[in-house]
């Protein structure tokens, strides 16, 4: 029901009225995982004693394909006024993990003012992501099922400029993220804010700061089975600091990196809660690009990102268990093209 909503807000724009053509956007993306379920490096080192955490699945890393399909159409414009609709659906397959496998959409409304200026509203939707297989600790306490969240996104912003060269964004937002049976125990109302302040560096490129702030509130905890005994509530404070900057290399026309890091803490105490109480985690991505303009309307970019998960507690069987790497490799293709029905 949730694809055929958002496969119709795509189809609407077909149909709309206006003198505004309708810009479509097609994406290839080809990547590779090497640690698609996020384990640990010892339970990749038990894996092979203990099968059933792989959740059928026989390798730890997948080749992934991934398609993307976007509408973009200016509602009106009026001088320097402009309202944009873009709609966007993702479907993601993971060769050698068909439990991975998901699609995405987002819808948003954009009012534009000038340049660097605008009021956005977004929705977006993520469907049924699957982690891995967890012990379902309500029913036994070695019985395995597959765990998977869909998460419901809505944000607000506004950017407006500070001067020629620095622009400011600030928002708020609103994520549900709801887990599939038997997790319910784990869904999350989490409510967030975000600072973005930019900079054009004059023949070089561009820098940016962003800063989230966020607070997840446990809407289970206490009103489902036995293990919603334990509060899954935290704070988290994120940093993103993206580069872009013109390549030094003839061949490809940008070049760039961004380091990401999430501080999260949870807020669980209990003695019986040894997983979560006294926990926190710091969540580092490293992301580099290239990117080449083959024309107006096609270009090919690739990617590596590397990220690193450490975990603190009081218990050094908790940190081993929930620390882990991860390295993803994509290489992107994407096309767009205008139609005009007048």
């Amino acid at each position: 029901m949730r694809f055929l909503f958002i496969f119709n807000i795509i189809s609407l724009f077909y149909f709309l009225e206006g003198s505004t053509p309708i810009n479509f956007t097609f994406g290839y993306h080809a990547g590779y995982d090497d640690n698609v379920m996020r384990f640990s490096s010892k339970e990749i080192s038990d894996a092979t004693s203990n099968t059933k955490h792989m959740g059928g699945s026989k390798t730890f890393d997948s080749y992934i394909n991934k398609i993307h399909f976007q509408l973009n159409k200016s509602l009106f414009i009026l001088k320097k006024k402009e309202l944009v609709a873009t709609s966007s659906l993702s479907l993601s397959n993971y060769v050698h993990n068909p439990n991975k496998d998901y699609w995405s959409g987002n819808f948003s409304l954009k009012y534009k003012w000038g340049s660097y200026k605008y009021f956005r509203y977004s929705l977006r939707h993520l469907d049924s992501y699957y982690l891995r297989h967890y012990i379902d600790r309500d029913i036994s306490s070695n019985n395995l099922e597959p765990c998977s969240f869909s998460d419901n996104d809505q944000f607000i912003s506004i950017s407006n400029k500070i001067n020629r060269k620095n622009w400011y964004n600030l928002g708020i937002g609103f994520l549900q993220r709801y887990y599939d049976t038997p997790f319910t125990e784990f869904d999350l109302d989490i409510y967030y804010v975000r600072f973005k302040i930019s900079q054009k560096i004059q023949k070089i490129g561009s820098i940016s700061f962003q800063i989230d702030r966020a607070v997840a509130d446990n809407i289970t905890f206490g009103k489902t089975a036995i293990s919603s005994e334990f509060d899954r509530s935290y704070e988290s404070l994120e940093w993103y600091i993206p580069i872009k900057f013109k390549s030094p290399i003839s061949f490809f026309d940008q070049i760039g990196l961004s380091i990401r890091q999430e501080l999260r803490y949870y807020e669980a105490e209990a003695s019986n809660d040894v997983l979560h109480a006294g926990r926190d985690h710091s969540d580092n991505k490293l992301t580099i690009w290239i990117n080449k303009d083959l024309s107006d309307d096609f270009n090919v970019s690739l990617s590596a990102r590397f990220r690193q998960r450490k975990t603190n507690s009081s218990y050094d069987w908790v940190s081993d268990l929930k620390s882990f790497n991860q390295v993803q490799i994509w290489c992107k293709i994407r096309w767009g093209f205008s139609y005009d029905k007048y």
